[in-house]
């Protein structure tokens, strides 16, 4: 009896090398061959059995003594690896959520400095357009006195040329229709300087509106 049970022990085949991996489970296996006919087997769990029988050839075979350490090792390294591939991984989504939120600052940031920048534009734009108002303003006042004057000093003319003809003076009635003539150069300068000011105003006012859609285009 002890001799067939001697004879069946040495027809065993001896697994040298067994490898760990996980299933599409997740659960960690053993992977090895079957020392007789090469099979790729699989033993679910971290204990190996003493010994175990392929079920593509039927041959029994047992495994080394060193095997369930090695085994054990393996699985070790691989979930060391599974580790540091899940950091990995986490560290680039980690990496690119900061650069989604470096680009979205920087894009906020230039979109602020645009439209502070447009607004510098507008208020520059306002400010120069007030200035030439004012200053348009300040020659229209000009012109105005100046205009006053002239109709006060031309009618004044007329007048006094009116009265020295009504006393028999012909030279009165010369200095009455150079006063007349004068009022009427008068009245005339002041309604074409009129004019071309409400042109000037009219084309500022286009010239700015143009401006300001196309600073907002």
């Amino acid at each position: 009896m002890a001799s067939d049970e001697t004879k069946k022990t040495s027809k065993r085949r001896v697994v040298e090398m067994v490898k760990a991996s996980r299933n599409w489970k997740g659960a960690y296996q053993a992977d090895y061959e079957c020392p007789s006919c090469k099979a790729p087997l699989s033993s679910v769990g971290d204990t190996l059995l003493e010994s175990d029988d392929c079920p593509n050839c039927k041959a029994t075979f047992a495994f080394a003594p060193d095997v369930q350490t090695a085994y054990w090792s393996h699985k070790q390294d691989v979930e060391l690896k599974a580790e540091e591939k899940r950091r990995a991984a986490e560290q680039r989504k980690q990496d690119a959520a900061a650069e989604r939120e470096r680009m979205e600052k920087e894009s906020r940031g230039a979109a602020n400095r645009a439209i502070a920048q447009r607004k510098a534009d507008d208020h520059a734009q306002s400010a120069a357009v007030t200035a030439q108002r004012r200053s348009l303003k300040d020659v229209e006042l000009f012109v105005g006195g100046v205009t006053l004057l002239s109709f006060l000093g031309s009618f004044g003319m007329a007048a006094i040329g009116f009265l020295m003809f009504s006393q028999g003076e012909k030279l009165g009635l010369g200095i009455c229709i150079a006063g007349v003539v004068a009022f009427s150069s008068v009245l005339l300068v002041w309604g074409l300087f009129n004019c071309l000011y409400a042109i000037h105003q009219t084309l500022a006012d286009i010239s700015a509106k143009l401006d300001e859609a196309r600073a907002k285009g």
